[in-house]
């Protein structure tokens, strides 16, 4: 608990004090990083897609922030940007120093904000209500050590004020947000703006292996409606398909019968330069294995064993290889955006790959920090 502070904290299951002051906002607990690779602990340390959200009447406020350099900065295209929503509209996009404390200002002196002079309707977008502020923090560390509102209460949001369904998205760091310009446009945050969801991020950037801690992990958590598993492409290399097949049946296993009306979607290994159909050489290794591995991925969710997964071919989100950056493996900015509309018009489909009849309210389940609306009180 923060001292003195009331606001809410979405994406974070635990606190871990900072040497600096204040609270790192962590996605994963600690138990469950440690038992992840060299790299996956360093990355599960970061605050991807993390935000801290208030309600206010103060028109300006300032939230200081303490950020760590990156273990991805060397291969990043972005910075330590703090994106600042009011509701579903991008207020300002500030940059961040790591190693230092940042104040982040948000200074509105005279006149109105437009956002007011909406009507309710159109000001309430992508599920969230329009006095909702929402700081949302990028791929890197970072702690939080107060919010000023001059004097003005604040407190977290309500139920009613953000989306009503949640979606949580392990995967590589293709969901993680790797290659986008800016955080906040990878693509599962366009898919849940236009889908009205909320999405917690879970990608693990180079060390999406399917653990049994994370697998205990996903099922234990008792917030989510959806669960997507895009699992693949950081196993390609170093598990044979015997040794992914295992992995996988098992995560599989372990949250489906705890979530048995839940949707959980397999996602099969996005097109990149190995891609059957992509690649110079389709008698490579790698090319041979996805292959292997898309098809272990489609025996798993055509087994019939639990009606609530299904599978979606990374191919129907991201078309050819338009949408790759210049390393044929992580999507750019067009095509994070592209991704993003083809998932959620399978959303707004209401297919059964997402939004089928078992999409029904989560239920607490275990004493975890409310783990995507967590409270500072």
């Amino acid at each position: 608990m923060l001292d003195g502070q009331d606001v809410g904290l979405h994406n974070v299951v635990e606190l871990e004090p900072a040497p600096a002051g204040g609270q790192f906002l962590r996605r994963f607990p600690r138990p469950v990083r440690e038992s992840l690779t060299p790299l996956g602990r360093m990355v599960a340390q970061e605050a991807a897609g993390v935000e801290i959200r208030f309600v206010t009447e103060s028109r300006s406020f300032c939230l200081s922030l303490m950020s760590q350099p990156s273990v991805l900065a060397p291969y990043e295209q972005n910075g330590q940007e703090v994106a600042i929503f009011r509701g579903g509209f991008l207020h300002s996009v500030q940059r961040i120093t790591p190693g230092r404390i940042s104040h982040v200002q948000v200074i509105n002196i005279g006149g109105t904000e437009r956002v007011d002079e909406l009507a309710p309707a159109a000001a309430r977008t992508c599920g969230f209500a329009p006095q909702v502020w929402r700081v949302f923090l990028g791929r890197y560390p970072a702690a939080f050590l107060g919010l000023d509102t001059y004097g003005y209460p604040h407190r977290p949001p309500t139920p009613e004020e953000v989306p009503a369904q949640t979606w949580l998205a392990y995967g590589s760091s293709i969901t993680n947000g790797a290659a986008a310009s800016i955080h906040h446009n990878a693509y599962i945050y366009h898919a849940v703006r236009a889908a009205g969801l909320d999405v917690c991020n879970q990608g693990l950037s180079g060390s999406c292996h399917a653990e049994a801690a994370v697998a205990e992990y996903l099922a234990q958590r008792p917030d989510w409606h959806l669960l997507t598993l895009e699992i693949g492409i950081n196993m390609r290399g170093g598990f044979t398909p015997e040794a992914f097949r295992a992995r996988v049946s098992a995560m599989v296993d372990t949250v489906c019968r705890a979530h048995p009306a839940h949707r959980v979607v397999l996602i099969t290994i996005y097109p990149n330069g190995a891609s059957p159909g992509l690649t110079a050489n389709p008698n490579a290794e790698a090319t041979r294995r996805e292959a292997a591995i898309n098809q272990i991925l489609r025996e798993i969710a055509d087994a019939g064993r639990y009606p609530n997964l299904t599978l979606i071919p990374g191919s129907d989100i991201l078309e050819g290889g338009a949408g790759l950056s210049q390393d044929t493996v992580h999507p750019s900015d067009y095509g994070h955006a592209a991704m993003g509309r083809n998932l959620a018009a399978v959303i707004a489909r209401g297919t059964p790959a997402l939004n089928g009849p078992t999409l029904s309210p989560a239920t607490p389940a275990m004493p975890i920090i409310d783990p995507c609306r967590a409270s500072t009180a």
